[in-house]
């Protein structure tokens, strides 16, 4: 785990590119066609990756767009070391209808969307799990993908391991060249025991089970491959979570961000009530003294302000040592935007998964102001920031949405779109939401609506993912 002293560090650094020091504009631009490409084998050069191989491209019909679906991996600490990537389930759900050279063409239009130049950029120490049916793995875009950060999670299939030693070499080649692998839901057979040490993870569903079965099958998992790693997935309600994190596994994987227990009649607590005051004021664009007066309540925000505007990345020539001058350097927009932040850090000590809800809320926001450049100029552009920022508030302060903001005083845009997904900015949530959660209903018109594709809507996942990667 982290240092106290390293997360200081992490959260001014990542405070400062993402709101701009010195000359940089705030909000970020979206990154430059990347530079410098992941490491990879000779073979799997962006160049290459830009033009796969014509035997390897799908039919007519699967060659359309499938939007990607994407769940968080958290360690035993709540920290998020990564990222499960999937069609859709409405489009898995249809894959156990088709023929077995189909199923692996639909794997190749996910492996594709990896292929595309942002792509190749290294995604930090983030792992990415490819969920792919075992059917793919002679796949020739293999050879094109980075070795170094993807997980190849693979989904059981029982015809596939009528003879599950057969397929001993294939899966040990895959780790030869480079490649970590998974075994999602294997079934703990013994004819199927021999090849578990081959995976680097392996992973059960919470679904249907207890806790004593769970536990039975985690020790199970453990003796057969004592080496890798578990990872419990399907975990929907923090209470799952906490069990989950009492149990011999490694890895969490699951929506319970989405699944939270509200708390209807429990006040918000005193830190948030203050710096939500502060917003308003700052929204309001109330003069400088009279937000100086709010936060001299709560010294642990006037401590944070100076540390940041005081921060190497501020390019100040002279130390700030007041906050009203604090205030004046960093302007109303940029403390508006500093302050939302601050929500999903200012009081860590009471709850283990903020770095999971920041780093959700950031995607959120990344992809709606990414999508959203296309419709919308202006101010507009980093409301629609705030929109997907906020739209985590409720996990944040387990608190329905509505009884929030009636403490803050947002543009009417803002509030539509988070109250009932409506007004100008309420597509493009609805698109954000839906690359998280695959039980959404896909409407085709929603994408019309937002003046975007699908296409565009994973690579604004990939790109959200990259630009996080950088400034936390």
């Amino acid at each position: 785990m982290r240092s106290l002293r390293l997360r200081v560090a992490n959260m001014l650094d990542f405070l400062k590119k993402l709101l701009g020091g010195g000359d940089k504009p705030a909000p970020p631009s979206p990154p430059p066609t990347p530079a410098r490409p992941a490491p990879a084998p000779p073979q799997a050069t962006p160049a290459a990756a830009a033009a796969p191989p014509a035997t390897a491209k799908p039919s007519a019909a699967l060659a359309e767009e499938r939007m990607l679906q994407r769940e968080i991996v958290l360690d035993r600490d709540l920290n998020v070391i990564g990222y499960d990537f999937r069609l859709r389930e409405s489009v898995l759900k249809r894959k156990v209808h088709v023929t077995h050279n189909v199923s692996k063409l639909y794997d190749e239009v996910l492996l594709r969307n990896f292929l595309a130049d942002e792509a190749t950029k290294p995604f930090g120490q983030k792992r990415i799990f490819l969920n792919i049916s075992v059917w793919a793995l002679d796949s020739p875009l293999f050879k094109l993908l980075s070795k170094a950060q993807f997980v190849l999670m693979l989904r059981y299939d029982e015809e596939f391991f009528t003879n599950p030693l057969e397929h001993f070499e294939k899966l040990q080649a895959l780790k030869q060249v480079g490649f970590q692998i998974g075994f999602d839901q294997f079934p703990i057979k013994p004819e199927l025991i021999s090849l578990f040490p081959l995976a680097d993870y392996l992973k059960l569903s919470i679904a249907g089970k207890d806790v004593q079965e769970l536990s039975g099958a985690i020790s199970a998992l453990g003796q057969a491959a004592p080496e890798s790693e578990v990872v419990v997935g399907d975990i929907h309600f923090f209470e799952e979570l906490q069990v989950c994190r009492q149990l011999q596994i490694h890895y969490l994987q699951g929506s319970y961000l989405r699944y939270r227990e509200y708390q209807e009649d429990a006040a918000i607590d005193a830190n948030y009530l203050r710096l939500l005051e502060v917003l308003n004021l700052v929204r309001a664009e109330a003069e400088t003294p009279i937000i100086a007066n709010a936060m001299k309540y709560d010294p642990m925000l006037t401590f944070k302000l100076l540390r940041y505007v005081n921060s190497p990345g501020g390019g100040l020539m002279t130390k700030v040592d007041s906050l009203e001058r604090a205030l004046v350097v960093l302007g109303h927009q940029k403390l508006y935007r500093w302050l939302s932040l601050l929500m999903f850090s200012h009081d860590q000590q009471h709850e283990s998964s903020h770095s999971a809800l920041l780093e959700t809320a950031l995607i959120r926001g990344r992809i709606m102001e990414t999508l959203g450049r296309k419709t919308f100029k202006g101010g507009d552009i980093d409301q629609l920031f705030t929109t997907g920022m906020f739209s985590m508030l409720d996990a944040l302060l387990k608190k329905p949405l509505p009884s929030i903001l009636e403490k803050l005083s947002l543009p009417a845009a803002i509030n539509q779109a988070l109250i009932d997904h409506g007004g100008p900015f309420g597509n493009l949530l609805k698109l954000a939401l839906q690359s998280e959660d695959g039980d959404l209903p896909e409407d085709p018109a929603l994408y019309a609506a937002c003046g975007v594709s699908q296409l565009e809507v994973n690579r604004a996942q990939i790109e959200a993912l990259l630009w996080v990667e950088e400034v936390v």
